[in-house]
């Protein structure tokens, strides 16, 4: 009997039967026409394993990365050559070629796998081509019996000469793709990338022996209504406004389905008016729409920019979850690369010992649960097709789903015409909901589902009189010490270590920091210290980078921001007065000497910002107006972005050029060094836990080990940018350059529990 998997034995048969048939269910209700190729890459993706070297291998007779028993290519070869006898397209035998050939990889650009010296006959050395003659020769026999069974087309005419034939074509197809440049088609993108994601899942599930999970008991729509109201007592006087947004979002569910699913949906409210419940009420309600009218339940993946939000976003969650009285572990899972593996242990996560941790990544792979929490960079990495891991959510996500993109105005302008063309092109069925307080217009052709909110005035954004960090200082110390609280956002650290440095200076007793130099765990327990003296009525002054921008739910009487772009002034303006229980609150715009913005901002937003704001800031302008210049605002910035980064990926998905997107990040993400810092016993302990792991003799069990810990060591890990870290290097952690320690007894050489990684010593003494 020929095998697929050892212990248990699996017969090779069996394998590819079960694998073709799970992967045409994942894929055939998103395109139909992708259901026979399913089914073809299925029963074709481990033909390879019959040589007799692959047997070996499984019996313990040859050595684990033997050339001879590489599987993958014979496999590949025999499924284009059966989509051509039967004809297909070339472009769908190239399709299933890839996707068979990259399943225990990742998909790679076709011209760069089919290279040219295979049509001189020339088999190039190192790779699987270079064995796949001598495979060829041992599969006569064991595809003859396989054929039979699986009713393959006979293999004889394949193995005589016609995978030849099939060579040139797939090779002739990869020319074409290499000369489409911009007139590439995102929709042969998503077909592989459907292909592949179905393919790989259900390939994955059954060696895992993991089937796709039951249906849990579902979420009541109203269990969002329900919290809301429960939530609800000794309300702000933002109340009314949140109520409004609930029965308004409510109204717009009755909306005949086809406008509400699939589709493109905005949902615009001011800040503090209620969004993420709104979009929860939303998402959940429809869910159940669909399942009464439609008869299956789709998936809600609510994506956020950081991961600090993401963390709130699923204690909101959470909470909803229980007050339903149900466990949130079986309808909700946070998915972003610091999620904790659910039988983790770290701050505020339960472990749950009888989940193991291959299953742990199953679920983050393959967005088994009902709600999904991520972030908008794992979103794009499962659209551009970047890893394995995130492409095997692909096809659940098409298959039916509700996708709340919330602060979608973070995402960088310069990739709004990449974002609007990958979920424009979205195949399957997904309505995409575009959340914020300042809309910019990446959905076309979106409706509103938000009702009109006349939301109460509640800051007003002027120009600041100081213009130096000295002035600063006096002007904030002074307010703070006649009881206010303050919130003074920075655009750089550097500022802000300084600011804050000159504020201790005048004794304030409620004196705060937060920057990404911070460790998370730091970040943490400042904004929960920052959170309870605010609701005691302490004057704290926080001092910040861009950090606290977005989704931070503080509340500060008065606020300081240094010029920045509009959207960015708008959601500092939102930590001030955000419940609106002053008649009136201010925050200044400071016009800093020496201009920082400039180093971290494009200079498009920056000058669109300032032909906007500066006439409007010299009178005052309320939060409330400033929202009616946003339109103007977006519109100019879009006319003056580059669009060539966006039409760089865009063209490199059209032409399958996997390799130009590999690296790509949503994120303008310069190089960082990251820094692993023992704070404290628990970060020794999880020191000595990585050296164990890293000392596993077992490659599969080690990166397993690894998967599940790396999250728990990002509590402790800051990742400055690699110019600065080089200022003062602390030594490799266990010997790795690209990662760093800062062991207990060099803290102060290092790191400042107030602000974090010291990187120019004089700030420090």
């Amino acid at each position: 009997m020929l095998l697929a998997h050892t212990d248990p034995d699996e017969a090779l048969e069996e394998h590819l039967r079960q694998t073709a048939q799970l992967a045409r269910e994942f894929v055939e209700p998103v395109d139909g026409s992708l259901g026979r190729l399913a089914w073809i890459a299925g029963l074709c993706h481990d033909l390879g394993k019959a040589t007799p070297y692959f047997q070996d291998y499984l019996k313990g007779k040859r050595p684990k990365g033997d050339p001879l028993t590489r599987h993958s290519l014979p496999g590949a070869l025999f499924a284009a050559w059966w989509a051509l006898e039967e004809g297909m397209s070339h472009e769908e035998s190239l399709v299933l070629f890839l996707a068979i050939l990259e399943h225990h990889g990742s998909l790679r650009t076709p011209w760069e796998r089919i290279p040219p010296d295979l049509l001189r006959g020339k088999w190039p050395r190192g790779t699987a081509w270079e064995v796949l003659e001598e495979q060829l020769k041992t599969l006569g026999g064991p595809w003859g019996s396989l054929a039979a069974s699986l009713q393959l087309p006979d293999p004889g005419p394949f193995l005589r000469g016609g995978y030849k034939d099939a060579i040139r074509e797939l090779y002739e197809e990869a020319e074409i793709l290499l000369d489409l440049g911009s007139q590439g088609d995102l929709g042969r993108h998503y077909r592989l990338a459907l292909l592949y994601s179905a393919l790989l899942d259900a390939d994955r599930r059954l060696a895992a022996r993991r089937p796709p999970p039951p249906e849990p008991m579902p979420i009541p729509e109203k269990a969002v209504v329900d919290h809301a109201q429960a939530k609800a007592q000794g309300q702000s006087p933002l109340g009314p406004l949140r109520d409004q947004l609930l029965q308004g979002v409510a109204e717009a569910l009755n909306r005949p389905l086809d406008r509400l699913f699939p589709g493109h949906l905005t949902l615009t409210a001011p800040t503090g008016a209620g969004k993420t419940l709104a979009a929860l009420r939303l998402a959940l309600a429809l869910r159940e729409r669909v399942y009464r009218e439609e008869g299956f339940r789709p998936k809600v993946v609510y994506a956020l920019p950081y991961i600090a939000i993401a963390d709130q976003v699923e204690a909101e969650a959470r909470r909803i979850l229980e007050r339903a009285g149900l466990e949130p572990h079986r309808h909700l899972l946070v998915h972003h690369h610091l999620a904790l593996a659910p039988n983790a242990k770290g701050p505020g996560r339960e472990p749950r010992e009888e989940e193991p941790v291959e299953e742990a990544l199953l679920l983050r792979e393959t967005w088994d649960r009902d709600l999904i929490i991520t972030t908008f960079q794992q979103v794009v990495r499962l659209l551009l097709g970047q890893s394995p891991g995130a492409l095997r959510a692909l096809h659940g996500l098409a298959r039916g789903a509700i996708l709340i993109l919330d602060e979608v105005q973070t995402i960088p302008a310069e990739y709004w015409p990449m974002v609007r063309a990958l979920l424009s092109r979205l195949p399957g069925r997904v309505t995409v909901v575009s959340m914020t307080a300042t809309q910019p217009a990446i959905l076309p052709h979106a409706h509103e589902v938000a009702p009109p909110l006349e939301a109460p005035p509640r800051v007003r954004l002027a120009w600041a009189s100081s213009h130096t960090l000295e002035e600063l200082a006096e002007e904030v110390a002074q307010k703070a010490k006649e009881g206010r609280s303050l919130l003074v956002v920075l655009n750089t650290i550097r500022e802000a270590v300084d600011l804050y440095r000159r504020l201790k200076g005048y004794g304030l007793p409620h004196l705060y920091y937060l920057s990404s130099h911070l460790i998370p765990r730091h970040r943490k327990r400042v904004i929960g210290e920052v959170s309870r003296e605010l609701s005691e009525g302490k004057p704290v002054v926080l001092v910040a980078t861009q950090v606290v921008e977005a989704g931070v739910d503080l509340d500060f009487q008065e606020g300081y921001r240094a010029f920045a772009p509009l959207d960015n002034l708008l959601q500092t303006a939102g930590r001030v007065n955000r419940h609106a229980r002053l008649q009136e609150a201010h925050l200044w715009v400071v016009d800093l000497e020496g201009g920082s913005e400039a180093h971290i901002y494009k200079t498009v937003l920056l000058h669109r910002t300032r032909d906007i704001l500066s006439p409007l800031l010299k009178e005052g302008i309320w939060d409330r107006d400033l929202y009616s210049h946003l339109e103007r605002y977006y519109r100019a910035v879009e006319e003056g972005i580059s669009r060539s980064q966006s039409d760089e990926v865009l063209e490199a998905l059209g032409s399958l050029d996997y390799d130009r997107v590999s690296g790509f990040s949503l994120l303008d993400e310069k190089p960082t060094l990251p820094i692993f810092v023992e704070w404290d016993e628990e970060a020794s302990q999880l020191l000595k836990e990585l050296e164990e792991t890293l000392a596993k003799g077992d490659p599969w069990e080690r990166r397993q080990a690894l998967r599940s810990l790396y999250p728990r060591l990002e509590a402790y890990t800051v990742s400055p940018l690699l110019r600065r870290a080089l200022k003062n290097p602390p030594p490799p952690l266990l010997g790795r350059e690209d990662w760093r320690h800062v062991p207990r007894e060099a803290l102060e050489s290092f790191y400042d529990h107030e602000v974090g990684f010291i990187w120019e010593m004089d700030q420090f003494l």
